[in-house]
């Protein structure tokens, strides 16, 4: 940090840091007069660190970028007085890679690395109830690639979410076809549409099970799988490329660099 001030352009550059690096240089750039942002992609991050040090970080950013409607929030309550200069943007999902193209197969599909201990309770209630002609799939040690292929074949996705920006996993699922069932760890609520999601208290293993059961005999007794392309249209075009371009075009607009391009 200390030869930054020589290397950057107040005019044309701007730092972004994210929300775990601002409480230990936040208040360096201010005092050096670089203008900097803090890209919060966890709401929950944020309280990491000394409350005054945070303080002088957060009232310091020119722009505070939140991932989501809830990390939005937890900022604003975190830190007032700066809610004029939070910029809410988006995140890119590749929808031509989650798709619900292929045909389905009785999957049902987890990642055991979210709150592993939870997902083997739930496991554990479904082992004498899942019926044999269905089967559960981790996901796990896989590339993108092999993931959204296992994605496209499944039906139910449980998500284990916990204490999260704004959680990916659940998004790519349903953007693949899936129905999920889980926690939304608070940053997917504003995502989770009741025709795709069915959210479950976090921590209520056995009523995550139960609702698993529920779905699974409801999928069993339909003449066939239904994928709600309407919602997945429009989860796709908000978590779209172009809307995280028109974010980031609005930030630059936003810290007056008139296109020029950004050091993070």
């Amino acid at each position: 940090m200390s030869n930054i001030a020589g290397a950057f352009n107040p005019n044309k550059h701007t730092v972004v840091i994210p929300e775990l690096w601002a409480r230990k240089y936040g208040a360096q750039l201010a005092l050096m007069g670089v203008p900097y942002a803090i890209y919060v992609q966890n709401g929950y991050y944020i309280t990491k660190g000394r409350p005054s040090d945070l303080d002088k970080a957060y009232q310091g950013a020119r722009c505070i970028l939140t991932i989501s409607d809830d990390a939005t929030r937890c900022v604003a309550l975190a830190f007032p007085g700066v809610e004029s200069r939070i910029l809410r943007v988006h995140y890119a999902v590749d929808a031509q890679r989650f798709k619900p193209d292929q045909a389905k197969e009785n999957i049902i599909t987890y990642m055991p690395r979210k709150l592993a201990d939870h997902s083997s309770k739930v496991l554990f209630f479904l082992r004498h109830h899942l019926p044999a002609h269905w089967s559960i799939v981790p996901i796990d040690g896989m590339t993108e690639v092999q993931v959204a292929a296992l994605l496209e074949r499944s039906k139910i996705f449980m998500a284990f979410s916990h204490f999260e920006g704004c959680p990916l996993p659940p998004l790519e699922a349903a953007l693949s076809g899936n129905q999920v069932i889980g926690y939304t760890g608070q940053g997917a609520k504003e995502y989770w549409r009741p025709e795709i999601f069915d959210e479950v208290a976090s921590g209520d293993v056995a009523g995550f099970a139960q609702r698993v059961l529920a779905k699974v005999q409801a999928i069993d007794q339909a003449q066939g799988f239904d994928v709600c392309l309407p919602t997945i249209r429009a989860l796709a075009k908000t978590y779209s490329p172009e809307q995280e371009r028109t974010d980031m075009l609005e930030f630059l607009n936003w810290m007056g660099l008139n296109g020029h391009g950004l050091k993070a």
